[in-house]
């Protein structure tokens, strides 16, 4: 049997405070609303972010957990089963970074270029959620 066409639809991130999220990802990546459901008893508040073709999902809970501690830095995350981290990809690293750093944006590393393939760098949304950037080197 052969696999059917499919595509990556979202990737789905909790936040504390949904008005700031969604603030942050359209003044730094362009996003939009698209959708937003509230459960019936108000306590869960999920909204779809919309830039193109690509979609974010954001869930806001009335009493948020609060983010693990080996989840704030990525390099001790890695040792820890489960997501690790969105990535959104440019082919303008430099330029990319240089408009991070102008937004003010929190836990904006330097560009890494140790992988062969790949230019990278992170970032941390208002939660501390962790955000890469990746561009193909040339």
């Amino acid at each position: 049997m052969t696999r059917p066409e499919f595509s990556l639809h979202h990737g789905g991130l909790s936040v504390s405070n949904l008005e700031r999220s969604m603030e942050f990802y359209r003044r730094v990546f362009g996003f939009e609303l698209d959708t937003k459901v509230t459960s019936s008893d108000g306590s869960l508040v999920i909204v779809h972010l919309k830039r193109g073709n690509d979609y974010l999902e954001l869930f806001c809970h009335q009493s948020p957990k609060p983010m693990p501690e080996h989840a704030h830095d990525p390099m001790s995350d890695f040792a820890v089963i489960g997501t690790k981290h969105i990535a959104f990809a440019t082919y303008q690293a430099e330029q990319m970074h240089a408009f991070l750093r102008k937004q003010k944006v929190e836990g904006l590393t330097g560009i890494y270029e140790n992988n062969p393939h790949y230019l990278y760098f992170f970032l941390k949304d208002p939660d501390g959620i962790i955000i890469e950037i990746v561009s193909p080197k040339h």
